[in-house]
């Protein structure tokens, strides 16, 4: 018995490309979904903290010597006062 396609290649082809698409646009709404559901209502504040200028002066001694590390941390107190803490830690050999 010879099997007759209900099918042509034509319509197979515009089957599977539609088929594509609609893959791809349910795997981007589900992306855009979650980013949705996912991401926080309000953003997070953001705090300015002043410019800070640091300076020095060399010295006329033809040495080098390795100077410590210092961190600078600033933050504002809640009543809007700006705080700056340094730490030297020691010289990294």
């Amino acid at each position: 018995m010879n099997r007759i396609s209900t099918t042509t290649a034509a319509a197979r082809t515009r089957l599977q490309a539609v088929s594509a698409a609609i893959l791809v646009a349910l795997v981007a709404l589900t992306g855009a979904t979650w980013m949705t559901i996912t991401t926080p209502t309000e953003a997070p504040e953001v705090v300015k903290l002043d410019r800070v200028v640091i300076s020095g002066v060399s010295t006329p001694e033809p040495t080098i010597a390795q100077l410590p590390r210092v961190v600078i941390e600033g933050r504002r107190t809640p009543d809007g006062t700006q705080v700056a803490s340094a730490d030297v830690t020691p010289a990294v050999r």
